[in-house]
């Protein structure tokens, strides 16, 4: 788990994951230069299961998972973000979904989304909206270029820890984007992966967050995973020609999108409000409900 100024989350986070059905797990916080109390909420639990450790400075998410990675005992490593949940069978549906596939080096699953502010849960999931392909292609390089075109692995997954250092890890340089480049690699190197069809996590969709205040920032990283796999990776030029395409296709959208949201803005706003009407649950699905409740009530009990 790295975490950066997450003293207002991280409880939960860390609770989702001591309410997991199997409790044979080591989880490594790292905090990433916090000055917020970060560090004091996640070392006041007093479970020996969790290992707090501080850096010094901001050095970037990458940076802190691979050290998160670099500590780790356990032959398995799962990621979560400090303003995430994981539903309490995460792990173990993870593991023997791994367990099952001895070829996979990574399985991923997928997640609610929750809205921090009103506390609504969209009916469509995390990654509903990249389209995911069901099943993933067994193909390596049909795999590698569908997953060049679109990040549609969510970001907490579980993987060998082997397959992880054997790639060198996360990309330090990128503060976005590094966990998707990351799966990238995993694929170019002939990594497998397998995708558990459930919900087994919750995204917490918060209004300052870099997805909804800066999609401009969004797009530049995109572009600039694009970059890296272009002119740094030992590529096909297939590959290499795809992800330049790609690039250029990303930024003449972005370029496309800033010009309509200067126009049509106004009108674009409403039909986003009146659609967003449309996309979230009454009242949250059971499971989510349960969970919210339970890490709540543990972290003021």
């Amino acid at each position: 788990m790295a975490a950066y100024n997450s003293a207002l989350t991280i409880g939960e986070a860390i609770e989702s994951v001591r309410c997991q059905t199997r409790s044979d797990w080591e989880l490594v916080v790292v905090d990433d230069g916090s000055h917020d109390g970060t560090t004091d909420v996640a070392e006041a639990f007093g479970d020996p299961r969790v290992r707090v450790v501080r850096t010094a400075g901001n050095r970037g998410p990458g940076a802190a998972r691979n050290r998160g990675i670099a500590l780790a005992q356990a032959p398995l490593v799962c990621t979560l973000d400090s303003d995430d949940l994981w539903l309490p069978r995460y792990l173990d549906t993870m593991a023997r979904t791994l367990d099952s596939n001895p070829a996979a080096a990574l399985a991923c699953t997928d997640a609610w989304v929750l809205d921090q502010t009103t506390g609504r849960v969209r009916k469509k999931s995390a990654m509903a909206f990249l389209d995911p392909p069901d099943p993933l292609p067994d193909d390596a390089e049909t795999f590698l270029a569908e997953l060049l075109r679109r990040n549609f692995i969510y970001n907490s997954v579980a993987a060998r820890r082997e397959s992880l250092l054997a790639v060198d890890g996360y990309d330090e340089r990128l503060w976005i984007g590094e966990d998707w480049e990351l799966w990238l690699r995993l694929a170019a190197a002939g990594h497998r992966f397998v995708r558990v069809p459930q919900l087994l996590a919750v995204y917490r969709q918060r209004a300052d967050s870099l997805m909804t205040s800066h999609p401009e920032r969004l797009i530049e990283a995109k572009c600039e995973v694009y970059r890296v796999v272009a002119e740094e990776w030992e590529a096909s030029p297939e590959l290499r020609d795809l992800a330049l395409r790609l690039r250029r296709a990303s930024t003449l959208r972005s370029q496309r999108r800033a010009a309509a949201g200067t126009l049509l803005g106004p009108l674009l706003a409403l039909r986003k409000k009146l659609r967003d009407s449309r996309l979230w649950h009454r009242e949250p699905p059971p499971e989510v409900a349960e969970l919210l409740l339970t890490v709540a009530g543990m972290q003021h009990a």
